[in-house]
């Protein structure tokens, strides 16, 4: 991954496997709320056991109002895995996008991955928040590091996960 420094406005946190990224996000959003900014965005919680299934539901935190969404298919007792519930996520996304407007400070996103790299996810949420002015932070992990350079373009500011680099990053606060 290279730091680069080119705006302010879009700010890329790369992430490796095992790192609680959403932890720092959550801790970003909780430090900007209490500078006065108006944060807005999704980050990643623990669930709870995924009905019959073996493994753990998927939920997506809103920083602006607390609620938590599930993001995972319950497929039942003899699934050996979850998987993402793909209307789930473009419920959220599109509901994100809605809400942007010109109270929104900043827009913090859990994720540029899979969805986003094939053209969906939270991208169209990100992009109207960029057309908006609002800055946008969005982690990224290590195997999607080539999706999301090719998808910025250059003009992200790219930092490790660490809430105060990441604050840094931004131009709408000092430190």
């Amino acid at each position: 991954m290279k730091d680069t420094q080119p705006d302010p406005t879009l700010v890329g946190v790369y992430f490796e496997r095992g790192v609680a990224v959403d932890d720092i996000l959550a801790e970003v959003a909780t430090r900007l709320k209490a500078r006065g900014v108006a944060v807005s965005g999704l980050v990643q919680v623990a669930g709870d056991p995924n009905g019959d299934c073996d493994c753990r539901q998927m939920r997506l935190r809103d920083l602006a109002t607390g609620v938590a969404h599930a993001i995972t298919e319950n497929r039942g007792a003899l699934a050996e895995g979850c998987h993402l519930d793909r209307r789930a996520l473009a419920g959220l996304a599109y509901k994100l996008e809605a809400s942007l407007g010109p109270e929104t400070g900043v827009l913090i996103l859990n994720r540029f991955g899979q969805a986003e790299s094939e053209g969906r996810g939270f991208r169209g949420a990100i992009e109207a928040a960029m057309a908006l002015g609002i800055p946008v932070i969005i982690a990224f992990r290590d195997e999607f590091e080539q999706e999301w350079a090719e998808f910025e373009g250059g003009f992200a500011t790219n930092v490790k996960a660490d809430a105060d680099a990441i604050i840094a990053g931004l131009a709408l606060v000092d430190g």
